[in-house]
């Protein structure tokens, strides 16, 4: 989930999918969440919009029209059946002037599941509801962590972008000024951090160090931890040696989340860096081998007899 929420939206009256979707929009928002909508005038043009993968278009719900003119002469019925064969796992709504009642009759005999009926009248609240439904799901604070640090990560790289294109646009000594003031910036930050740390010195607790997280990374807390162990326990031990996997596997990967943005790339949702791109299948592996360290962590933790609140 992102803090976009894309809804392709199958309409032939645009003027309408605009009015509803600011009306959506409006309540949407209080929630943290934008609307991206996706319009489309006719079944045909759905690939073109999203493609053709069924589980990479990034597409959260889908919106029908009953009316919708399909141009073949096909009616309702045909229009619905084919979003659900082009999206089998997605939330439908489906929507006609006046008459829910004859939708939902029309999707039960056909046999389709996971669609919501509203008319014109209601598919504002009603179409509100669905999408709140899908948020409840992943709105917990630690997947909002996620969606936050990806938001964060966009906005990073939309800055370092600004920041060099406005250097590119200097003569020779404002490109020569610029970097300067980056650079003074810098040292005065340097300076303050030798302030900090010294007054963490004179305090002659670990914990007073811990708290500098701006100079005590989680690099350093980790090397510290495993030159600790590797005094600790025996040669090969598998804990020590799954950690420092970790360090070297998986924290560089780790560390390429916080550094890229989600793009398309060959028709696919990569999250792509100047480090390189990550798939879903990379994402996966990713979880995959969390999951692992996670556990050999928590050993680690019973080892040193770490007493957790």
């Amino acid at each position: 989930m992102r803090l976009d929420f894309k809804a392709l939206w199958i309409d032939d009256q645009p003027k309408h999918v605009q009015s509803f979707a600011e009306g959506i929009q409006r309540k949407l928002a209080g929630l943290g969440f934008q609307l991206d909508v996706i319009p489309v005038s006719s079944l045909s043009g759905v690939d073109d919009a999203v493609g053709q993968h069924i589980h990479d278009d990034g597409v959260d719900l889908v919106l029908v029209d009953f009316d919708l003119g399909l141009g073949t002469g096909a009616g309702g019925e045909t229009a619905l059946s084919k979003v659900r064969e082009r999206f089998p796992y997605k939330d439908v709504v489906f929507y006609s002037a006046d008459d829910r009642d004859k939708l939902r009759k029309m999707a039960y005999e056909s046999g389709l599941e996971g669609i919501y009926f509203s008319t014109r009248l209601s598919l504002v609240d009603d179409t509100l509801r669905v999408i709140e439904k899908t948020l409840h799901k992943v709105m917990d604070i630690d997947h909002m962590r996620g969606v936050v640090m990806a938001a964060t990560s966009d906005i990073d790289f939309v800055v370092e972008k600004s920041l060099l294109a406005v250097y590119a646009r200097l003569d020779d000594q404002g490109k020569l000024d610029f970097t300067a003031r980056i650079i003074t910036t810098i040292r005065q930050k340097l300076a303050r951090w030798g302030v900090e740390l010294e007054k963490a010195e004179k305090r002659k607790t670990l914990e007073a160090v811990l708290k500098l997280k701006h100079l005590c990374s989680a690099t350093d807390r980790l090397d510290l931890l495993l030159d600790t162990l590797g005094n600790w326990t025996a040669d090969g031990s598998s804990q020590l040696e799954k950690a420092k996997v970790y360090k070297d596997d998986v924290v560089p990967r780790r560390n390429k989340l916080a550094h890229v943005t989600l793009r398309v790339v060959d028709g696919r949702r990569v999250l792509s860096g100047s480090e390189g791109s990550m798939t879903a299948d990379d994402m996966k592996q990713l979880r995959c081998d969390l999951i692992e360290h996670r556990l050999n962590f928590t050993d680690i933790a019973v080892l040193v007899d770490v007493q957790f609140d």
